[in-house]
């Protein structure tokens, strides 16, 4: 059996592109596709979003669904911080450090592979860098 990592969907793999009334489309993370690709190998994946059911499964629409074998979304799992014992997986992948800290209560941190943010000044200076994080811990 392999080895369940959860990965977080905004600002950790990419963010939704929206009108002015709905999502039209997922700008996905440079590198994910590939990362994802490369780890579903050795791992079963899992997503794990705060975000509603719905905006979850639109989101899995534009080219993510079929990398996943689980998601969970708030209204599966309506908790104030991601808890990896909850669904059962070995590592979380997010760009929140607000659920490692959380988890260090439980001495679980190391658990917990936090990222940079999609956009934010350390990811726009090195667009893979948050790969890089990933790998060094998973592969």
């Amino acid at each position: 059996m392999k080895c369940r990592i959860a990965f977080d969907l905004d600002e950790t793999l990419g963010t939704a592109i929206t009108d002015s009334n709905s999502i039209i489309g997922f700008n996905i993370r440079e590198g994910c596709i590939e990362l994802l690709n490369e780890l579903e190998n050795q791992y079963q994946l899992i997503l794990w979003s705060v975000s509603q059911r719905i905006y979850l499964n639109k989101v899995l629409d534009f080219g993510l669904d079929a990398y996943f074998s689980e998601t969970y979304s708030w209204d599966d799992i309506p908790e104030s911080w991601k808890d990896i014992r909850k669904i059962n997986v070995k590592y979380l992948i997010d760009d929140n450090h607000y659920h490692r800290e959380m988890a260090r209560r439980n001495r679980l941190e190391h658990h917990y592979i936090i990222v940079p943010p999609y956009g934010s000044q350390e990811d726009n200076y090195d667009p893979l860098l948050w790969t890089k994080i990933i790998k060094t811990v998973l592969l």
